[in-house]
């Protein structure tokens, strides 16, 4: 007697329009390697993702039913799509070729009754009824008979085990990685010694599912047809060598710190290889700590609290690697747009070009992979935080095809402005628990002074660690040239770091620059890299104007012929001039292309550029290391005049030390005097950095249950606390107060009265839910005081005036607008132009409107200019007139690039949330979708909508470019094409002519 087996598994699918799956590689692997190891003598096959096409398949087929005979037993598994129409998808199934590219189970059926099989054992971990997170091909047709496909298999010496009914879906379980079924099967048959009687052992694998399901809170019933008279048994499976290697988390593998040691965890040596030649020095003790103490590559989740540089970004990597490789899917979210771009780089490259991951990403940018993401058409994913919250609310499902999450610089939860976001998108995450979706998280955090039970909150352990691979000395300097500081043994010590001959006042009063230049000239001469930490934009672009006068720096000649051309700003003249003198700075007023080449020269560790004047943008996790950092001020300009708090201070001197290049770092804080100094040292140097908290504010209460309410479809009215009490501001307040949630019952009765009022909720019985005006504002990325004002906005507006561009003007009367900066001339008159501007360009009636819920005249005026720089930017005025002509006074209301492109980005963030707003509001006024994406694309690029098909070319061009080519009349990639090459060399340069001649040949 023979025991014939096939294992198939399919997770990801030819046809980009089939949705990709997490668990059926991992359930085919799983059995076959139980099996395998079982009897190694086994004549078994595993067949899983490319490889399970539909003629392998059916040679599978032939290789067990076909060759079986009268004593043999056969054992066929699939796990992967099934159709409506009672069919298995292959692995090139092809939508629109169905009945071709499929495996009907009629077919399947033949080949059962015509087998010579003694039995026939099949599982099947599919369904044929549709659902969100469903085993089964949506787009499939539906067939008109309601035959029964499994009866067609039934029969003496066949037995089938099917995950669900015909009319039922079939779960996958991310927690566990596999279907309900599969994981069911691998605990089922391992239990006990000796032989198991399959037929009751199915027995106890259905019942299993049906607990499992109801735990989780769905329905889903197994089916088993046929028999084998007096039954047929199997050994008990026993994992062994196989299943180890496939899942080496369930035998508690340890490693060193050298990288070939992953290869336990089935990690490919080609990627094994690649970390090797980055990281020389194999993991550290951060690192091997996350896999070996706390599981991190067993599925664990983990929050890890490091100071910057400290390697804790691979700990995620590691973590998503192994994801990726067990079949499931993994997702890093991050802060900035800048950030997501810079890591997706790094990924696409490594991950991608050299080991073959599909890398996509979702910030915002036109260039997003949104469609890719959604459809599960990626191994490893980056999103900002926003950008996450918006496309999971609107697609819950796709929760269900993620393994691992990692949230990169988790302090921002204390945020004032993006914590809410942060919190909201972990709510999320945990309230799905509930519904059996559990994904592994990883949180990453700079210094913070107290965990504060975050770690309990989301429900993982925690890895604290001061430690860095480059110490870091910090200290303060005052006007008399000496630094206190603390050495590497923790003590207090004093150093005549500059001779008090060396500071020299340079200016009509004393200043910060009589220090810094001394202090950067001296340490140019010890070969260090520089960043100058300013808290104004024009402070770090004259730092590093000055520094370059007279520092005697060699010119950053390469950095300077790689500056855009064309349409630029009266920054790119400063940025220039300070290239030519051997530094840089780095601000908002820079365009995108002349911040990565900053970014780029910096970092090369023999490049040009030796110093760095910037804001605290840097700080915040692009990756430019500096040797030392200066920090000239300790507040925030724009915020009150906020001081930055010591958790604050820690990020931006943690940006000194550079790994392979100085044996340690250094930071020093400016002061003016003595006593300064001291109060300095002791508040920064010598403070604990504050506690991690929540940005939950009981003031707004209104923001929060809309924004929670949205994340499930109805609740019990009496239950809304239970919401609040699911986030982390909730949690510390119900742990701190266990009275706290009795306490705020009547002020959401309340609130919730007011919400059903404003139409934002409905109630059904006991039951509340958003309406879809409701939805749409908890969905935004706006305040719930901002969405009613756009609500009142819209309700003044005749629907035939709401235009897409009526839309962004009328975003600038929202408080996220009116809450950040525009710079105007206070005095006189000047800005009263403004009015008639935005009057001009967007109707009389949007100007009104404009002047609404305005504090005084200055506050209509600023809105009426960002509405009026907006539609110059989208028209293509160039960036110069543009400044010219919104700047009243250069030394009061000056307009640079940097508002330009803040009051872009900002308007593009809350457009989309509007237009949702809009189009509930306006079911056939509402601008349709294809004008606001083409709005959102003339935001961010800064071109008219006619030049939009250029952003097809195969190389991303600069604003003064495409706008070169639209000024032509070359509006289309066909255009292109006719272009003669010296005359497109012209307009694009020589570099991107070739790109784009090389991409159409």
């Amino acid at each position: 007697m023979s025991i014939l087996t096939s294992f198939i598994g399919i997770d990801k699918y030819q046809d980009q329009q089939v949705r990709d799956l997490t668990g059926a590689r991992r359930d085919a692997t799983a059995l076959w390697a139980l099996f395998s190891d079982t009897d190694p003598a086994l004549k078994s096959q595993l067949i899983i993702d490319n490889n399970a096409t539909v003629d392998q398949i059916r040679q599978a087929f032939e290789a067990t039913l076909g060759a079986a005979g009268e004593d043999d037993i056969v054992i066929l598994s699939f796990a992967g799509h099934g159709t409506h129409d009672h069919r298995l998808a292959a692995h090139d199934t092809d939508l629109n070729r169905l009945e071709e590219t499929t495996i009907p189970m009629s077919e399947l059926a033949d080949r059962f009754k015509n087998s010579k099989a003694k039995a026939v054992l099949c599982i099947l971990d599919c369904c044929f009824s549709g659902g969100a997170p469903a085993r089964v091909l949506e787009d499939s047709p539906t067939p008109r008979d309601i035959i029964n496909p499994f009866t067609l298999l039934a029969g003496r010496g066949r037995v089938l085990i099917a995950a669900s009914d015909i009319h039922e879906v079939s779960y996958e379980t991310p927690g566990t990685g596999h279907g309900l079924l599969t994981k069911a099967l691998i605990d089922v048959l391992q239990e006990g010694n000796g032989m198991l009687d399959i037929q009751s052992s199915l027995g106890s694998v259905m019942d299993r599912v049906r607990a499992e399901a109801a735990r989780i809170g769905v329905t889903q019933t197994p089916i088993m047809v046929g028999h084998v008279e007096g039954g047929f048994k199997l050994p008990v499976l026993k994992a062994g060598k196989n299943f180890f290697a496939a899942f080496p988390e369930t035998k508690g593998t340890y490693i060193s710190n050298v990288i070939s040691d992953l290869h336990i965890f089935g990690l490919p040596s080609e990627l094994l290889s690649a970390w090797s030649a980055l990281f020389s020095s194999g993991l550290n003790n951060l690192q091997i700590k996350a896999v070996n103490e706390h599981r991190v590559l067993d599925g664990e989740s983990l929050l890890v609290i490091a100071p910057t540089s400290s390697g804790k970004t691979f700990i995620g990597e590691l973590a998503a690697a192994r994801a990726v490789i067990e079949g499931r899917k993994a997702v890093f979210l991050m802060p900035y747009r800048a950030l997501v771009n810079e890591k997706y780089d790094q990924f696409a490259q490594l991950y991608g070009e050299q080991l073959g991951m599909r890398v996509v990403r979702c910030n915002g940018d036109y260039l997003d992979q949104t469609a890719a993401f959604v459809r599960g058409k990626y191994d490893l994913a980056l999103l900002t935080y926003e950008m996450f919250l918006n496309i999971t609310l609107s697609n819950p499902s796709i929760l269900t095809q993620m393994g691992l999450v990692v949230i990169d610089e988790a302090q921002f939860i204390t945020d004032p402005n993006r914590g809410i976001n942060v919190e909201l998108l972990l709510t999320f995450l945990i309230m799905m628990r509930e519904r059996g979706v559990s994904p592994q998280i990883i949180a990453l955090s700079a210094v913070i002074g107290g965990v504060n039970n975050f770690d309990d909150w989301l429900g993982c352990s925690k890895l604290v660690t001061t430690d860095r691979p480059v110490p870091l000395i910090e200290g303060v300097l005052d006007r008399r040239g000496v630094f206190q500081y603390l050495d590497s043994a923790g003590n207090v010590q004093l150093e005549q770091m500059l001779a008090p001959g060396q500071i020299l006042q340079r200016g009509k009063a004393p200043s910060a620059q009589d220090v810094i230049v001394p202090l950067v000239q001296k340490l140019i001469q010890q070969n260090e890299k520089i960043i100058v930490f300013r808290n104004q934009k024009g402070k770090a672009q004259g730092c590093a104007a000055y520094l370059a006068k007279d520092l005697n720096l060699p010119p950053a000649t390469d950095v300077i012929a790689q500056l855009p051309k064309t349409d630029l700003s009266s920054t790119s003249a400063d940025l220039r001039r300070c290239l030519e003198g051997g530094t840089a700075f780095h601000n908002t007023n820079l365009t995108r292309e002349e911040k990565a080449l900053v970014e780029a020269a910096y970092r090369d560790t023999e490049g040009p550029v030796k110093v760095l004047g910037a804001t605290t943008t840097v700080a915040a996790g692009i990756n430019t290391p500096a040797s030392t950092v200066i920090l000239a001020e300790q507040e925030f300009v724009g915020d009150a005049g906020r001081v930055f708090t010591v958790a604050e201070y820690k990020n931006m001197a943690g940006r000194a030390g550079r790994l392979g290049f100085n044996e340690e770092g250094k930071s020093i804080i400016y002061a003016d005097t003595e006593y300064q100094r001291q109060l300095l040292f002791q508040r920064y140097v010598q403070g604990k950095a504050e506690p991690l908290n929540s940005s939950f504010d009981p003031q707004h209460l209104e923001t929060w249950i809309v924004r929670l309410l949205a994340q499930i479809e109805q609740i019990p009215r009496n239950e809304v606390s239970r919401l609040l009490s699911n986030t982390f501001g909730g949690y510390l307040l119900t742990r701190n107060n266990p009275t706290w949630r009795n306490e705020i019952e009547l002020k959401l009765e309340k609130l919730l009265a007011k919400m059903i009022s404003l139409d934002l909720v409905e109630q059904e019985g006991d039951r509340i839910q958003l309406t879809l005006l409701g939805r749409a504002c908890g969905r935004s990325s706006l305040s719930f005081d901002s969405a009613m004002r756009l609500v009142e906005l819209l309700r003044q507006l005749p629907p035939h005036q709401l235009s897409a561009v009526s839309l962004m003007a009328l975003v600038q009367v929202l408080p996220e607008s009116d809450g950040g900066y525009t710079p105007m001339m206070k005095r006189g008159q000047s800005e009263s132009v403004r009015s008639r501007q935005a009057a001009a360009y967007y109707g009389n009636d949007i100007a009104r409107l404009l002047q609404r819920f305005a504090k005084d005249d200055l506050d209509w005026y600023a809105r009426c200019k960002r509405a009026a720089i907006l539609w110059d930017w989208i028209e293509g005025t160039p960036i110069d007139v543009i400044e010219q002509r919104y700047t009243a006074n250069p030394f009061q209301g000056r307009i640079g690039h940097g508002e330009i492109r803040k009051f872009a980005d900002n308007t593009r963030f809350n457009l989309r949330s509007a237009h949702q707003i809009a189009n509930v509001m306006f079911v056939d006024g509402a601008p349709n979708e294809t004008a606001i994406e083409a709005l959102l694309k003339q935001l961010e690029v800064g071109i008219p909508e006619r030049a939009l098909k250029l952003l097809e070319l195969p190389v991303s061009l600069t604003r003064g470019e495409y706008l070169a080519l639209y000024h032509n009349d070359f509006t289309t990639a066909e255009d292109i094409m006719k272009i003669p090459v010296k005359k497109l060399e012209q307009l694009i340069g020589i570099d991107n002519s070739a790109k784009i001649l090389r991409a159409t040949n």
